[in-house]
């Protein structure tokens, strides 16, 4: 019989680091709310515009539509498709662009200043996580992107529970705030699934062999490193993750669980009410207006260069 397996990335320190801290080491705080499925405030209405109609012409076509949400059947039906000729509505004109600076121009060399600031202040966490049977993670972090400073673990954490919200603060013994943003790309592993469908096709899976780390229960959270090196900033978002949610573990689990059940309500109600394509009515016109001049771009020696 074939087997399946899932690899998982040995260690190359030649031992597992565990960690497991009984009072956090970083202070850290989710500063705005986390999304718990409450649907946010919908966008105002565009004002409607008056067009008039010059000429029209409608076209009944099938359609076939991507469900909202995985698990639903495909939006089907028959939509008329209206293209009309209209007469120009007269919209108010866009502003002109602006003209290009030159880059010693001192407002350019302000801003980029600017952003040097803010950036030191600031950290790209790229994560990959796999969540197996909702009790173990997988976790691999890039901080800033870079491979070379990667650090993989395994987490008694459910890393579903970091996906409502998109950063973190951290704050320095000096008084400096830095923020963490994380860009997470996550994945859920069930064992019993995976077995009954590897042996639907003849094959045996074989679980990736997760080493040892403390239930959260039993001690709160905590990691296994497998894979990189102490201290680096991977490692030390690492820790910040886990001590985000002893802090803020409870608040970050009761979201959770309210966006699961708001989507799991949201999928019911889809199931009981299927939702219809949507006629569409394309309005085209030949617009009267004078094309804007192009600003022309100011030059360091003061002279203006000319299209």
């Amino acid at each position: 019989m074939k087997r399946i397996t899932t690899c998982v990335v040995s260690c190359i320190l030649g031992s597992l680091a565990v960690a497991q801290e009984p009072f956090p080491k970083w202070d850290v705080e989710i500063p705005v709310p986390i999304a718990d499925g409450t649907p946010s405030q919908p966008a105002p209405e565009p004002q409607p515009i008056d067009f008039t109609v010059l000429s029209s012409r409608t076209t009944r076509v099938e359609v076939t539509e991507a469900p909202e949400m995985p698990g639903l059947p495909p939006v089907e039906g028959t939509i008329n498709i209206t293209v009309q000729k209209v007469a120009d509505p007269n919209l108010p004109a866009p502003p002109p662009p602006l003209p290009a600076l030159p880059p010693d121009d001192p407002a350019v060399l302000a801003r980029l200043e600017q952003m040097r600031a803010s950036y030191r202040a600031s950290t790209i966490a790229f994560l990959a996580a796999t969540v197996h049977d909702g009790s173990r993670t997988l976790l691999r972090i890039y901080p800033n992107g870079a491979a070379n400073e990667a650090v993989t673990a395994w987490s008694n954490l459910d890393f579903n529970h970091f996906s409502g919200f998109s950063d973190y603060r951290v704050h320095g013994a000096d008084g400096q705030e830095h923020r963490v943003s994380l860009l997470m790309g996550i994945g859920n592993l069930n064992t019993a699934a995976m077995t009954q469908l590897a042996a639907r096709h003849g094959v045996a899976y074989e679980p990736p062999q997760i080493p040892s780390v403390p239930d959260l229960a039993a001690g709160g959270p905590a990691f296994t490193v497998v894979e990189g090196q102490a201290n680096t900033e991977a490692m030390e978002i690492l820790e910040q993750l886990h001590d985000l949610y002893r802090k803020e573990g409870v608040r970050m689990a009761a979201a959770c669980q309210s966006r699961e059940q708001a989507r799991a309500a949201r999928k019911a109600y889809l199931l009981a009410n299927p939702p219809q394509p949507r006629d569409v009515t394309i309005n085209f016109w030949r617009s009267n207006r004078k094309q804007q001049p192009v600003v022309p771009a100011a030059q360091p020696n003061g002279t203006e260069e000319s299209e």
